[in-house]
Parts: structure tokens; C-alpha cells; sequence
């Protein structure tokens, strides 16, 4: 209503939304997903695609009101999914400009990655008329280092033998991050930590940690796995969640950018990244949040994931973690095959 520009950003964790807010504009993450949308998608997309990408673009084809907000998009190379994502946008009549991303950690990569930034920052400043300085970037930085420490306080009573919070708590806040920023969250996260000191509420069940791709705001699979098999996810990996808030931005560093390129290029989670760090703190989360088993989730066709299950489920043997992979799309045509499956695993493992 005030003319503020709203961003859509498709880049699964691997973009700094503070560069949006010091621009002086709104980041919106596409975190919707849905069977029916999905279908829609099939329209543009084969069948043998992500089903992150189709229904996305079955949420623009129905004109979601959420996503008829967006003014422009910051699309990219993250994996398959996001670029089929990008082809497609011009059916919609919505601009956009490509944010290449390495694969690789090296410095080489490091400064390729903040080149990109650059650009962005360029089109940004051009696009909503403001200027990105040292201090609106600095205060973006701080806000979210901010939000993300709140975050890490709730996300700390999944430790507890009988946790106040569950996987599905820490998703909804996060959901409601990448849709609303920090400004709105902040208060709201407050408010969560008074209600969890003040709680005699609590969860019990077999310990998970979730992995793999991200669970989408509309997605049925929390719900299966802690409501109707009395599983718990205390641990994650996953840029819709724990991946988002575990790592801040240096707000001391003399060189901003080069911090936020540190920050989402180093210390990102994802499995598309070389060398995979995520291996290592998937045991280390294994052993801090006193999991029994793993889930490893993939959305069918993911090739960030499923390329890599050979080496995890290697690696997690020699570690004797029980692993349960489930590859999945958003229809619900198998979901009682998928509660059977879950519910087996953790008969197993209780």
C-alpha cells in the first residue's frame, strides 16, 4: 500500500535476504506447496520434474494471492527445480533477474558468488530507487542476526527429553520468517520464548532428525510424522528450517559483503555444495538433540538429495544411525503406503 517493492526469492538459503531489506524493500520466499498446485504445474513442467518447481508454478498459474504481490523475482541456479521455476516466469508477466550460484566453498567461488551480489545490489538500488549504504546494510544485518538468535533459543527445547516444541513449531515460525521478515517476527518469537518458560506442556515419542529437501508451507509430511505416527522431529538440516537461523551474518567485519558472502556460501547446509559440510553436522545434531533414527526426505527428481544417498547412508552405517529414505512427492495418493513405512521405522528403532 505504501509503494514498498516485494521481492520473490527462490533460492533455497543460499541468498541474503538483508541485501532486500537494506534496499528498503520486502523479501518474500516461494515456500508454498500443494498436491493440487502441483498438477497445475504439470501443465508446464513433465511429470519427471521437481515437484517443488511445478507447483510453484501451479501457485502462480491460480494467481495465489501471496505471490500476485511479488514485483519482481531474484531467480537462479540453486538446482533444476528453482531454474525451471525462472523459464517459465515470463507466462506470468513477472520480471526477474538470474542469480548465479557456484557449487564449490573455494575463495575462486567466494568471489565469483559476491560478483553476483554486486549485480543485485545494482539492480536492487535501480529497482526500488534507494540506495544500499553501510548503514542500512549494517542494520539488515543486525535485525536478522537478531531474529535468527530467537530462533536458536526456541530450537533449543527440541534438546529436552520431553520437548515443549516440535518439528512442526519451528517450521511455522520459520515459514512465517521468510514470509514476513524480522521487523514482524522479532516480537512474535519473544512472545514464544515467555510462553515456553512459562509451559507445562510437552511431547513425547521417537526422537528424528529430518533431512534431505525442504518442507514446504503446505506440505502434509510434519503432520504424518509427529501427529499420526507419534514420531518427533527434534533436529534438522534443512534451509526451511534449521539451516535458515544456525549461522549469523559478522556484523563487525570491515567488509559487509564479503561477510554475507562468507555466511551463505561457507556456512550453508545444502547438499548441492562441495565439499559437503553437511554430513558432519548431521552427526553432530544426531548426538546435541538425542536422535534415535534419521528420515531422509527427498521430493522425487531432487537432484541436490538424491544423488547423495549412497554416500549418506554409508556414512550413517558406520556411524549405526538407523536411516528411513523416503522419496516422496506432494500427491496423496501414497499416503498411507508412507505412514506404514514411517510407522514401521520407528517400531524399529523405539
Amino acid at each position: 500500500e505504501n509503494g514498498t517493492k516485494i521481492i520473490g526469492i527462490v533460492q533455497h538459503g543460499l541468498f541474503p535476504d538483508e541485501l532486500v531489506v537494506a534496499a528498503g524493500a520486502i523479501p518474500l520466499h516461494l515456500i508454498l506447496g500443494g498436491k493440487d498446485e502441483q498438477e497445475l504445474g504439470d501443465y508446464y513442467l513433465s511429470a519427471t520434474t521437481c515437484p517443488f518447481g511445478r507447483s510453484t508454478l501451479g501457485f502462480f498459474e491460480k494467481k495465489h494471492p501471496l505471490y500476485s504481490l511479488i514485483d519482481t523475482m531474484i531467480v537462479g541456479t540453486f538446482c533444476n527445480g528453482v531454474q525451471n521455476v525462472s523459464n517459465y516466469l515470463e507466462y506470468f508477466n513477472i520480471p526477474f533477474i538470474p542469480f548465479i550460484l557456484p557449487h564449490s566453498r573455494t575463495r575462486s567461488a567466494l568471489n565469483f558468488y559476491l560478483h553476483e551480489l554486486k549485480k543485485i545490489q545494482t539492480f536492487l538500488e535501480e529497482f526500488t530507487g534507494n540506495k544500499i549504504t553501510q548503514h542500512s546494510l549494517l542494520n539488515a544485518i543486525q535485525t536478522y542476526n537478531e531474529m535468527r538468535n530467537l530462533l536458536r533459543q526456541v530450537n533449543d527445547y527440541r534438546k529436552l527429553e520431553n520437548p515443549p516444541v516440535r518439528g512442526m513449531d519451528i517450521h511455522q515460525l520459520v515459514w512465517q520468517a521468510l514470509l514476513i521478515g524480522p521487523q514482524e517476527m522479532i516480537p512474535k518469537i519473544k512472545h514464544v520464548l515467555q510462553q515456553l518458560e512459562n509451559t507445562s506442556s510437552n511431547h513425547s515419542g521417537v526422537r528424528l532428525l529430518l533431512t534431505g529437501s525442504g518442507i514446504t508451507l503446505g506440505d502434509s509430511i510434519l503432520q504424518l510424522i509427529e501427529d499420526q505416527c507419534a514420531g518427533i522431529v527434534v533436529a534438522d538440516d534443512l534451509w526451511s528450517c534449521m539451516d535458515y537461523f544456525l549461522e549469523d551474518v559478522d556484523s563487525t567485519a570491515s567488509d559487509l559483503f564479503q561477510a554475507l558472502g562468507e555466511r551463505y556460501l561457507y556456512k550453508n547446509l545444502c547438499g548441492r555444495m562441495i565439499p559437503d559440510i553437511r554430513l558432519q553436522r548431521i552427526l553432530e545434531f544426531y548426538d546435541i538433540f538425542h536422535a534415535s533414527g534419521v528420515i531422509n526426505h527427498t521430493l522425487k527428481y531432487c537432484d541436490s538429495y538424491s544423488n547423495l544417498k549412497p554416500e549418506f547412508r554409508k556414512i550413517l552405517k558406520l556411524n549405526n544411525i538407523p536411516v528411513l529414505d523416503l522419496d516422496r512427492d506432494y500427491a496423496e495418493s501414497n499416503i498411507g503406503q508412507i505412514k506404514t513405512r514411517i510407522e514401521a521405522f520407528l517400531e524399529m528403532i523405539a
